[in-house]
């Protein structure tokens, strides 16, 4: 079965720093996105790195959606895939913007087809 849907990888500009620094605001932050969105999150990890750094995964039936912080470039990272193509994953990465205090985004975005047939459930 092919399941189509779309990638985005978007790197969010001039981030408000202290709230860069900040796990549990990221993570609430993030998964906010998300569900306004459209996206059921079913769970997440955020980990934080010893030089401000953060990274998290938000996992949803619909799609993965990752994400970096670099506290020092003042800059987000998000990467995100989707098995739906009626889901727009721009949405939720433009939203990012506002909840970080950013000045832009710069983005791009591809449809991409998976094969989930009975080959790739082979173990």
């Amino acid at each position: 079965m092919i399941v189509k849907g779309l990638h985005v990888l978007a790197e969010i500009h001039d981030c408000d720093e202290k709230l860069l620094k900040d796990l549990n605001q990221i993570e609430s932050l993030v998964k906010d996105a998300a569900g306004e969105n459209g996206l059921a999150v079913e769970d997440s990890i955020f980990h934080q790195f010893n030089q401000d750094g953060i990274s998290g995964v938000v996992i949803s039936p619909q799609a993965n959606l990752s994400i970096h912080t670099w506290t020092e470039g003042r800059r987000v990272v998000v990467d995100m895939v989707t098995s739906r193509e009626d889901y727009d994953p721009l949405s939720s990465c433009e939203s990012l913007v506002g909840k970080f205090n950013a000045s832009h985004m710069t983005a791009s975005s591809r449809a991409i087809e998976i094969d989930i047939g009975s080959a790739a459930l082979a173990v």
